[in-house]
Formats: C-alpha cells, sequence, structure tokens
C-alpha cells in the first residue's frame, strides 16, 4: 500500500497540471502523518519514524477511491475500525488520545496516528518521505491531560444547559488561560467560589471563553483548492496536534453530546441518543449485564432446579 500511496501522492501535481484531474471538485482530505510508522522508547523519549508523509491536504478525486479512507486522517479521527490492527471491533477516535491515560496507551495512540506535537530530527525527501521525530513522554503526558480536559469541558457544555457546575468548576480551576484580555482574567476567578455561590450564567460563559482560546490556537488554516479556500487541519513533520483539536471542534460547534462508556470509562460521540457504549464490544457487555440483571434469578432457578434432579 505504501508504495501504491507514494506513487499517488508524487503523481498528484503531474495530474493537476496535465489536466487529468476533473474540475469542481473541491473536497480535500488531510492526508495522515505517515503511511507506515514506527516508534522506538528510550528511556522517557520516543523515537519516531514515519514513511509516506504528506506534507500538504489533497483533492479526493487524486486518490483512489479505495486509498482515501486509509489516507485521510480525519476520517481515522472520527472513529473507523482498526482492522489493519487486527483489533476490527476496537474504535480509535480522538477520544482514544483523551482517554490514554497510561505510556502504554499513549504509545499505542502514537503507532497507529503519529506524534502529537514532538521535534522534528530530520526529513529525507527523495523517496518516500521518511520523516523522524522525537516526542518526550513528559510533553506527551502533558499533552493528553490538556486534551483530555478539553473533551471534559466540551462534554459538560455540549449538555444542553445541564451541566454539573461543580464538575465544570474542578476542569477550569486545572486550565491555563493564556490571554492578557483583562474580563476573560476576571471571569477566571469564578472557578475558585464556592459552590453555593456559583451560577450557570457565569460559569458556563467561562468555560466556553476557555475553549476558544484553546482552539484557537490550533485553528484551522486556509488551502486553496481549484481556485476556491477551504479551511482544514495542518498535519506537520512535528505531529498532528491541530487536526485532534480540529475534530473536537467540530463536535463542540455541532453541540454534540459526548458520551461516558458505561463499561470501560472512556469517552465517544454520541450519534444516536441512548447510547450507553462507545464501541460494539462495550456495547454487548452492557446488554450482557442488562440480561444478567433482568434474568438472573430464573437462571439461577433452573441451575439448581437441574442440579436437584441429577442427583
Amino acid at each position: 500500500m505504501l508504495d501504491q500511496s507514494t506513487s499517488v501522492l508524487r503523481n498528484s501535481k503531474r495530474l493537476a497540471i496535465e489536466g487529468i484531474v476533473k474540475p469542481g471538485m473541491h473536497k480535500a482530505i488531510v492526508p495522515i502523518w505517515a503511511q507506515r510508522i514506527e516508534v522506538e522508547r528510550r528511556k522517557d523519549a520516543l523515537f519516531i519514524t514515519g514513511w509516506g508523509h504528506t506534507p500538504d491536504p489533497l483533492r479526493a478525486d487524486q486518490v483512489p477511491p479505495k486509498l482515501r479512507s486509509k489516507l485521510d486522517i480525519l476520517q481515522g479521527l472520527r472513529g473507523y475500525r482498526l482492522r489493519h490492527l487486527g483489533r476490527p471491533d476496537e474504535i480509535a477516535s480522538i477520544y482514544e488520545f483523551a482517554d490514554a491515560t497510561d505510556d502504554e496507551k499513549l504509545i499505542a495512540f502514537v503507532t497507529e496516528f503519529g506524534p502529537v506535537s514532538g521535534r522534528l530530527l530530520g526529513i529525507d525527501a527523495s523517496s518516500a518521505w521518511e520523516v523522524k521525530v522525537r516526542e518526550d513522554l513528559g510533553s506527551l503526558r502533558r499533552e493528553q491531560g490538556i486534551f483530555r480536559t478539553m473533551v471534559q469541558i466540551v462534554q459538560q457544555v455540549n449538555r444542553n444547559g445541564l451541566a454539573d457546575l461543580d464538575v465544570l468548576r474542578d476542569l477550569l480551576n486545572t486550565t491555563d488561560v493564556e490571554t492578557f484580555d483583562q474580563e476573560i482574567l476576571a471571569l477566571s476567578a469564578i472557578a475558585g467560589i464556592s459552590p453555593k455561590s456559583v451560577k450557570a450564567a457565569d460559569l458556563v460563559p467561562m468555560a466556553h471563553l476557555t475553549l476558544c482560546l484553546k482552539f484557537n490556537q490550533h485553528a484551522p488554516r486556509l488551502f486553496a483548492f481549484n481556485g476556491e479556500a477551504v479551511e482544514l487541519p495542518h498535519v506537520d513533520f512535528t505531529g498532528i496536534r491541530d487536526a485532534l483539536y480540529f475534530q473536537l471542534r467540530l463536535d463542540y460547534l455541532a453541540h454534540r453530546a459526548i458520551g461516558t462508556c458505561l463499561n470501560c470509562g472512556g469517552h465517544f460521540s454520541v450519534f444516536k441518543r441512548g447510547t450507553r457504549g462507545c464501541k460494539p464490544s462495550c456495547q454487548r457487555a452492557l446488554r450482557n449485564q442488562r440480561y444478567w440483571t433482568k434474568s438472573k434469578s430464573g437462571i439461577n432457578a433452573q441451575r439448581r432446579k437441574k442440579s436437584t434432579e441429577r442427583k
């Protein structure tokens, strides 16, 4: 797949120049950080090598349909199945990063998607755009913690006026507001007020301001496609952080509910009301739990009856 995809990417400009690319197609693909990724841990640092990096977005018609889902990082971060990792029942998304609360999960995420915000060590553009990046685990843990807090703030403000003020206040207390705006700085003191004094009219606007500030730090960029501008996240050599915040920004602007899985505790976008599990395996486990809770008396009675009959 790497050789085929690399050939497509190399020929994309030539196709456009020769007029093979059809006009009027404006859908763009934000490429994955690399088509093949290897991660080596050395003490508290990850040395990440990627082959098949694409520095700029592509038009969808420049890529064969069968390769689009594999090359588009936004599809991966929206929650597509990880069949190629031998985990057909597992779902990866931006919330996998938010829930990567230990080093093993962080390394697994980086191995799948690439560095989040590392330091560039070298680039070899002679063949398949080989990129080498170092990302310290301390920095990666910090990025994960910040992102998880932003996810939980979005989860609260998207609850249609039902935000848990105690939870929201605690989240805002852990968030550094990087701004010189005096109005925002004054609002930041609200989070420290006792729960009885906090009003939704004060606390929720502060949460929105905090989110806007953070999203603006990772704002999408404009890319020109066929004479028109398209707004997309920038996945550069050092990592995919902007793509992570872009996807969370979409959930925030859509007022989409973010659920907490009742089986594993992970976060997930709720596209169907009443969904309680983040992935099929968790949904099955919850169904089994409900069935057992409802039917355990009868099942145990049948087991006792059969046991008595054997005697």
